[in-house]
């Protein structure tokens, strides 16, 4: 590990953690208080304007709002705006997966890095908590620089390897911070404010960990094929039937165990519980 990326070095987040649900809960507040307009003409609420000009938003209604079967009532559409266009408008959690799998044949280790920085993001490490009380994701300038020099290298092995032109990296760590906002208020909040359990995975949590953990199993199947295939191996087709087996039992959830986790996010994401006992 170079020495640059120790700045991403983080600790695996365990047991009930209470300032983070309650940081939870301010959010879900601060959601259920955003401006709704109508299914036409949804109302816009812009949570982060970026160096570049694109507008980090959420609009509301969501379409789950109009579900005749348990309607989600405070859902919400996350989009990133550029010159009135939603750079997201056709993303679900497929597009999501395919960002990070395109990534991991970029580069395995500037693979890891961009999992770690999700998993930074799923816990609010590099969150800030505004004077207004409102808490954005805001990386240090430090982390920035980091972010930004990942995603130089990635624009050119987008172009190469797939002939594309992808949301930058800090974009996308945006809109999955959206997504996992947009979770825990959909299943964490009555009509009144949030309903969440202090250990509750539900939502944010089990939503940012399954982006996170799906990729690694697809990616796992992927470099097996391409070993397998060089040196005549038998593919361990296992390796992708367990996640599709996972996602049936789970209802799309796929997040993976502790020990899982931390060994392929090796040296990055670490357990100093575990080293202290060693």
């Amino acid at each position: 590990m170079n020495e640059s990326d120790s700045i991403i070095v983080t600790n695996y987040f365990e047991g009930r953690m209470p300032d983070f649900h309650e940081k939870r809960k301010i959010r879900i507040s601060e959601a259920i208080s955003f401006e709704s307009g109508t299914k036409t003409q949804p109302k816009r609420a812009v949570i982060t304007t970026l160096a570049n000009g694109k507008e980090i938003c959420f609009s509301k209604p969501g379409k789950e709002s109009f579900r005749k079967i348990n309607p989600r009532i405070h859902d919400m559409f996350p989009g990133i705006y550029f010159n009135s266009k939603n750079e997201v408008e056709t993303w679900a959690f497929e597009k999501v997966w395919e960002y990070l799998i395109k990534i991991s044949l970029i580069n395995q280790i500037t693979f890891r890095k961009v999992l770690v920085l999700l998993y930074r993001n799923c816990y609010f490490i590099d969150h800030i908590i505004e004077k207004n009380g409102n808490l954005r994701y805001n990386p240090s300038k430090p982390i920035l620089e980091y972010i930004d020099k990942i995603e130089f290298g990635l624009k050119d092995g987008f172009e190469d390897k797939f002939k594309t032109t992808e949301i930058g990296l800090l974009e996308f760590l945006h809109f999955v911070d959206l997504l996992g906002w947009n979770e825990d208020v959909k299943y964490n909040s009555d009509a009144f404010g949030p309903l969440l359990a202090s250990s509750k995975k539900t939502g944010r949590v089990n939503t940012i960990l399954s982006i996170i953990g799906a990729p690694i199993n697809i990616s796992k199947f992927i470099s097996d094929i391409i070993y397998k295939t060089e040196h005549k191996g038998i593919i361990d087709v296992k390796l992708i039937t367990s996640t599709i087996q996972t996602f049936s039992k789970t209802r799309g959830i796929c997040v993976l165990g502790k020990n899982e986790l931390i060994d392929f996010l090796n040296p990055f994401l670490i357990n100093t519980k575990l080293k202290k006992n060693d």
